[in-house]
């Protein structure tokens, strides 16, 4: 019986971690249906790409919140949809003008039932300059690690938090 009140303790005490040999999800917290929310999360990140290959700010910045934070690849940090609509405006008017974006989910990190977190990398192509400070990989292609939290609210998820970092070309790559 104390063995049995330990596990029990111990299983809310602390979250269900699930993590298969060559899956890309990871179950902190396992949602009831996690293949419908793996899915609304992919098709979120697939809308976000398709918008940007748009040139359309508004399409890219749909599905963040009004109060989420953000930091670009060249660490300039702001907080609020209309400010990360604007940013992404600008560079989608002027350097990055019919650029292509290709976004790749490495991993979806459910924390909780209506928190992820998702690890992306990011390829850019057709660019006319990059921000100071940021170099492309020697075969022309920007690459960016890119970091969502998502929240869900009222059955639909929402990026609270963003956060791009440009990935380095290691010397032996180079």
């Amino acid at each position: 019986m104390r063995s049995l009140l330990v596990s029990l303790v111990l299983v809310a005490a602390f979250p269900l971690h699930v993590h298969a040999r060559g899956s890309t999800t990871t179950f902190l917290w396992a949602p009831s249906d996690h293949g419908a929310e793996e899915r609304s999360i992919r098709a979120l990140v697939e809308d976000a790409t398709s918008a940007w290959n748009a040139g359309d700010a508004a399409g890219y910045a749909a599905r963040f919140a009004a109060d989420a934070t953000f930091t670009s690849i060249t660490g300039v940090s702001s907080s609020g949809h209309r400010a990360f609509e604007a940013f992404h405006e600008k560079l989608l008017k002027t350097m990055y003008r019919g650029s292509r974006l290709k976004q790749t989910i490495r991993e979806i990190r459910f924390v909780s039932k209506d928190v992820a977190v998702v690890d992306i990398d990011t390829e850019l192509v057709n660019f006319s300059a990059v921000p100071a400070g940021v170099k492309p990989w020697p075969d022309g292609v920007l690459r960016t690690r890119l970091q969502e939290v998502l929240v869900k609210v009222v059955n639909a998820w929402w990026i609270a938090g963003y956060h791009d970092v440009d990935a380095k070309v290691l010397d032996s790559q180079s």
